[in-house]
């Protein structure tokens, strides 16, 4: 996906349906403007009322509610997952240096679980991960 082969340059979003929309690093909340101009229907009434307020915290906080998945070099941020959502991230590793590491980040960064690529390339399926 996108060509990139360095877990560091790794940025974007994983929808809740799984669906991948890379984002420049530190613009990730304007892609949430980019799907809310598009109608995605993922986007729900908290998101949106959340991208009308212009609160960064507030989006991103919304964005995780609703099922967004934040992608930012080697962290992962996530309140829940999918298996979608699980194989957008393993496509997303599979050029990666196995031996490299990430960090998930659950529950608003309060929790913090560093993976290898290699274990993550390996899980088959999730058990909802919720806060």
């Amino acid at each position: 996906m996108d060509g990139v082969t360095k877990i560091q340059e790794l940025s974007g979003w994983i929808l809740p349906d799984g669906s991948w929309k890379p984002a420049e690093e530190w613009w990730h909340v304007s892609v949430l403007y980019d799907l809310e101009s598009e109608h995605c229907s993922a986007l729900n009434s908290e998101l949106k009322a959340a991208l009308k307020s212009g609160d960064e915290a507030q989006i991103r906080r919304s964005a995780a509610n609703s099922g967004f998945i934040k992608v930012s070099r080697q962290q992962i941020d996530l309140i829940s997952l999918n298996l979608s959502q699980l194989r957008t991230i393993q496509r997303l590793l599979e050029l990666m240096n196995p031996d490299d590491e990430l960090t998930l980040l659950l529950e608003h960064g309060h929790r913090q679980k560093k993976i290898s690529v290699e274990r993550m390339l390996k899980l088959r399926s999730v058990k909802p991960i919720t806060a």
